[in-house]
């Protein structure tokens, strides 16, 4: 008995330190992966696009701000709401619907759909096929939040036909029937 007790604060322990291993790996790959710094390497216009006019400016490039006032409303960050603001502008979307704690009837038209990180799984795995079905765009905020929306995110890449891109911080889903369905990391 004496072994059984000492070894349930060692197997937490290993536990532990397993996932703060896990968390410093993925947070050091996250600040030095340059793959496609600039656009270097990435070989489609659709994609060379959004790497020059929306991951690469710091400011919102058009006059509508929208998007961004109900982001940062919600409690998202400045980075993050200018990024999504311009994404916007530039895919030229009809609507945008921010998703939290309540589905929500997703409209016809080209829809820029976001997933607030506080979504439920459940709520993801409902609304998801709603959106990838069709042409639109869907973002999943804070996609690694936990082991089980990270193997959504994975998932929902391999399920539908598009294009998605990981950003470690965000994951985009665009579907278009004109694009060629692939992954990028950026």
């Amino acid at each position: 008995t004496g072994v059984q007790t000492c070894a349930l604060p060692i197997l937490a322990l290993i536990v532990s330190i397993k996932r703060q291993i896990f968390r410093n790996y993925f947070r050091l790959r996250g600040k030095i992966h340059v793959r496609h710094w600039r656009g270097h390497g990435v070989h489609s216009p659709f994609m060379y696009g959004i790497v020059r006019n929306v991951f690469m400016k710091n400011r919102i490039t058009g006059s509508d701000r929208s998007l961004y006032q109900a982001l940062i409303k919600r409690g998202v960050g400045q980075k993050t709401g200018i990024l999504l603001q311009n994404l916007y502008t530039h895919c030229q979307m009809d609507q945008y619907v921010l998703i939290g704690n309540s589905t929500y009837e997703i409209p016809n038209g080209r829809v820029f759909c976001v997933l607030l990180p506080q979504t439920p799984l459940d709520i993801i795995a409902t609304v998801a096929p709603q959106t990838l079905n069709r042409p639109c765009c869907l973002v999943m905020l804070s996609p690694y939040r936990t082991t089980q929306k990270w193997k959504l995110a994975r998932q929902l890449c391999n399920e539908y036909p598009c294009v998605s891109v990981d950003r470690r911080v965000i994951m985009l889903y665009f579907v278009d029937p004109k694009l060629q369905p692939q992954h990028y990391r950026i």
